[in-house]
């Protein structure tokens, strides 16, 4: 019952943002009367027969929780949203739908058994916005081709998305307690010695999850492939002897995502890198609560490059004057080469991370921070992640090793300690009325 109100209460805030979008937009740029989203179509691997995993559209998610393709919702100032449900026919696969009441009740449910009947039950007014990857589909049903995709549309719809409701956070919340069952598990598993492709099994059980329903590709990394950023594969022999794991992993709810990042070394690791995991870690819940309302979130990238070279400089593993070495984060950046975080929801990477506003002003990231996936003003309502990180990767370090940047760099040491990998802490964090809100932990 808790769950259908806020999804009621949910459904009526995104109405109203649809409703004001249209009417800013009719008197700025574009008439608009409706709007049908589209929530994709599935593809074949070319040369083949075989579909590729169907994905959502998220705009179509933020209204119906159903990861199905060839769906449609029509949204209509002052009426009550549409879900045409296409069920087709069909013996080589299960189609059923279950329409459960808290959300079901939401919506007029139209029955169809082919997405081209859609068009015999659309308004009469062609002023209908279509969103959605299948242009010719738009095409064919007759929507007009200046409001497929509008810029506008999307630039407005996009940045509200960075704006939770309580249904959301619900959701977002529940992925977090999912995806923590998975990461005990595979915390087990490491101290086991599992391989990464038990370490990521022992995952997928305790979320009861199939490695289709992740959020995005888990990231197992055992020592050297820790500094993998975006490491993707699974090694079955690789457990006995290794010394560190960094997994990155999500779970979803009502297609709402987690995205959390944890690391765990063995007792008889490198002491430095015992430490730099522990600072790192220190330094993830420090950024936390420096999280707050009307700040830009880059200062948490600022502070992130200040917390890693204290690291860099404590432990010896950098040498020289701190002044001199945070100019332009030139070294702690062959440390920390990645964005402090990002918007969460229906994407691990959600939509609007560079608007100034909803007309679409845009504020791409600094120079200094090109990987940086957030540069907006944190508002209460955002949630994010935050997930600093200390890395010796070979690529970024060994052009540096007869450079005049290189010689303040202690090379026995990080030679020591590339066998490790490296360390991340991820969390994901509401922004709260009265601060930050960790859903994480």
């Amino acid at each position: 019952m808790e769950r259908a109100k806020h999804f009621a209460r949910h459904i009526a805030h995104v109405q109203g943002i649809y409703e004001q979008a249209l009417a800013t937009l009719s008197e700025e740029a574009q008439q608009m009367d409706a709007v049908l989203i589209h929530s994709g179509s599935e593809g074949i691997y070319f040369g083949d027969d075989r579909h590729i995993y169907f994905q959502a559209f998220g705009h179509f998610n933020h209204w119906v929780p159903l990861n199905r393709p060839d769906q449609m919702v029509l949204i209509q100032p002052g009426k009550k949203p549409t879900y045409f449900q296409v069920v087709r026919p069909d013996f080589w696969y299960d189609q059923t739908v279950h329409n459960e009441a808290w959300w079901a009740d939401a919506f007029e449910i139209v029955s169809l058994t082919a997405p081209e009947q859609v068009v015999d039950h659309l308004p009469a007014t062609r002023r209908i916005a279509f969103l959605g990857e299948n242009l010719p589909f738009a095409a064919q049903i007759g929507m007009p081709s200046n409001l497929h995709n509008e810029k506008n549309l999307l630039n407005y719809l996009d940045y509200y998305r960075g704006m939770k409701t309580d249904y959301e956070v619900g959701e977002l919340r529940e992925a977090n307690r999912i995806a923590m069952l998975g990461h005990e598990a595979a915390r087990k598993s490491f101290f086991e010695h599992g391989s990464e492709y038990d370490i990521n099994q022992a995952f997928l059980a305790a979320t009861s999850m199939l490695e289709t329903d992740s959020p995005y590709t888990n990231i197992v990394g055992l020592d050297r492939n820790a500094a993998i950023l975006h490491y993707q594969y699974k090694q079955r022999d690789n457990g006995r002897e290794s010394k560190t794991l960094l997994i990155d992993a999500g779970s979803v709810s009502n297609r709402y995502c987690s995205d959390i990042t944890r690391t765990y070394t063995r007792d008889d690791s490198h002491p430095v890198f015992r430490a730099i995991m522990e600072g790192i870690e220190r330094l993830q819940l420090a950024l936390v609560d420096h999280a707050k309302i009307g700040s830009p979130y880059k200062e948490l990238q600022a502070a992130a490059h200040d917390g890693v070279l204290d690291l860099l400089l404590q432990h010896e593993i950098v040498r020289g004057n701190r002044e001199e070495l945070s100019e332009h984060n030139q070294v702690s950046r062959l440390f920390f080469p990645h964005g402090i975080g990002h918007l969460l929801g229906l994407q691990v990477h959600d939509v609007g991370g560079f608007f100034k506003d909803d007309h679409g002003a845009l504020a791409p990231p600094p120079e200094d921070h090109k990987f940086l996936r957030l540069n907006r003003e944190m508002k209460q309502g955002m949630v994010f992640t935050i997930e600093p990180g200390l890395y010796f990767i070979p690529v970024l370090l060994d052009p540096e090793r007869n450079s005049d940047l290189g010689k303040n760099l202690n090379w026995s040491l990080i030679d020591a300690l590339i066998p490790y990998g490296g360390a991340r802490f991820e969390d994901n964090i509401l922004l709260g009325e009265d601060g930050p809100v960790n859903l994480t932990r």
